[in-house]
Parts: structure tokens; C-alpha cells; sequence
């Protein structure tokens, strides 16, 4: 449920005669109002890591903190997507006509400094839309640290062929696994952000001495297969195959993609 928006209307009675108290709504107007639903509805989907990339997804095209500010981030990890997972305040700032030229001016209207808060959940901003809250004091903008690239490196290729060739006549699951973390080459660190990549998600499946194994991260999936005849490859199937409700990405459906022409 949605904490005050209302105003509410209060009166107290006391010794000297009747004192009326007037709690407001927090600042805003109209277009403070439309400016943060239109932000919270564009970073809703897709679904945030963490509340730094909600942010950072808020702050695209909104780079003068001025006019627009994240405040604060506050994450509730959960694997209920009913539930809030993350939750963002943002400030607003609307001009009025302070700053349009008077020949432009039908009416005065005042500049207005707005703050909200917006709640997520997996399936992006909650019932209601961000609501408008008193500024925190003394809040100053946030700038999210910047993301780590996530994908599978060029190197990676070679290195799954050289890798299978290389296992042992028959490896279990574990040998295939600890080859390959200690084999691969170290991920890249991303020259814009100065941070390495997230290193890919690696699986592997061994079945009457075939093996198959994946490297998969950044929507991108590679495959690579060593079969008991001593065929070895890696390639990239179509990501038409390798999506959810398809074959996927594992180590088991690298062996199951092997033999499947891709779609025309």
C-alpha cells in the first residue's frame, strides 16, 4: 500500500479553543508526475540485476541532476518476483517558466522540485506508479558505478577445442569442469569501465564418453562437443535454440545441438 499522497485534513482541540492542522501532499505538479512515471515504466523491464542498474538505466538521457537525480538505491533481494526487489528515490525538477522567455508566458507558474519513490518488482513498477515523498534532506545525487560487461570472450572459441582435445580418454563431469576453469583464458577488462568481465557461466555433461560443454553469459552461448569417435568443435548455435522453452544452454544441450541443422 502507497504511504500518504493524500491530504488529509486533521483538527486538535485544546484548552485555549480549536487548532486546525493541514497535512499536504508533498511537492509536485502534473508534469513532475508524468516525468517519473515515464522513468519508472521505461527502466521496469528489463529486469534489473540490482538496484545500481535500475539506477543506472534511470540516469540514460536524464544526465543534467538538476532536472533529474537518483537519491537513493535500496535493494531487497528475492526470488519472489511478487515481491520488491528493488526500490529507487529520484528527484524531479520542473523549471515552471523561469526559464522560458516572457513573450512565451500565457501564465507564471512557479518552479517545482518533486521527489518520488518508485518500488520494483520482476515485473517492473508496482501497482500506482512512483509516489511523490518529502525530499530527503541533504540528499545528494547518486552515480551508480558502472556495470561490468557480461558476454563470452573471442577467446573462448580456440580455447574449447583445445581444451576437449586435450581431456582424458574418459573424464567425469567434475574433471571436465575444473579443465576448463583452470584452462581458459582470463576474461578481458572492458577498456571504457576498466573492469574484467563477469566471467561466463560454464557447464558441462558427460554420457557414454561424449562430452558437451557451454560458456554462456551476456545472451551469448558457446557450445563445444568431443564425441567418442574424437570429433571436436565449438561453434555459436542460433540463440533461436539456445533460448528458454528451446534446447536452452548446458552441457546437455550442446550434445543435442551438435546434430541439429540450424532454422532456415
Amino acid at each position: 500500500m502507497k504511504r500518504g499522497g493524500i491530504a488529509l485534513l486533521a483538527t486538535a482541540v485544546v484548552a485555549a479553543g480549536i487548532t486546525t492542522y493541514v497535512v499536504t501532499r508533498p511537492d509536485g505538479n502534473g508534469d513532475t508526475d508524468k516525468k517519473a512515471a515515464e522513468v519508472a515504466d521505461r527502466i521496469g523491464y528489463p529486469v534489473g540485476t540490482d538496484g545500481n542498474s535500475y539506477a543506472r538505466s534511470a540516469l540514460e538521457g536524464n544526465t543534467d541532476p538538476k532536472y533529474f537525480a537518483v537519491l537513493e538505491i535500496t535493494d531487497s533481494p528475492t526470488n519472489d518476483p511478487q515481491k520488491i526487489r528493488t526500490s529507487l528515490v529520484f528527484r524531479v525538477y520542473d523549471p515552471g517558466t523561469s526559464e522560458s522567455p516572457p513573450s512565451w508566458r500565457l501564465w507564471e507558474e512557479d518552479p517545482v522540485t518533486a521527489c518520488y519513490r518508485a518500488d520494483f518488482n520482476y515485473y517492473g513498477v508496482t501497482d500506482g506508479g512512483p509516489e511523490r515523498i518529502r525530499c530527503p534532506q541533504d540528499a545528494r545525487p547518486i552515480t551508480p558505478p558502472p556495470a561490468q560487461r557480461t558476454g563470452v570472450p573471442d577467446t573462448y572459441l580456440e580455447a574449447f577445442k583445445t581444451i576437449l582435445a586435450e581431456l582424458p580418454p574418459a573424464p567425469t563431469q567434475d574433471e571436465v569442469l575444473a579443465a576448463l576453469r583452470a584452462k581458459l583464458p582470463p576474461v578481458p577488462v572492458d577498456e571504457q569501465t576498466k573492469l574484467p568481465w563477469v566471467e561466463p557461466r560454464l557447464d558441462a555433461f558427460v554420457k557414454d564418453g561424449n562430452v558437451g560443454i557451454i560458456a554462456g553469459g551476456g545472451g551469448s552461448c558457446l557450445n563445444g562437443v568431443r564425441l567418442t569417435n574424437g570429433t571436436v568443435a565449438a561453434w555459436y548455435p542460433p540463440r533461436v535454440q539456445t533460448q528458454p522453452g528451446e534446447y536452452g544452454c548446458s552441457g546437455q544441450s550442446a550434445l543435442a545441438l551438435y546434430n541439429v541443422p540450424p532454422p532456415k
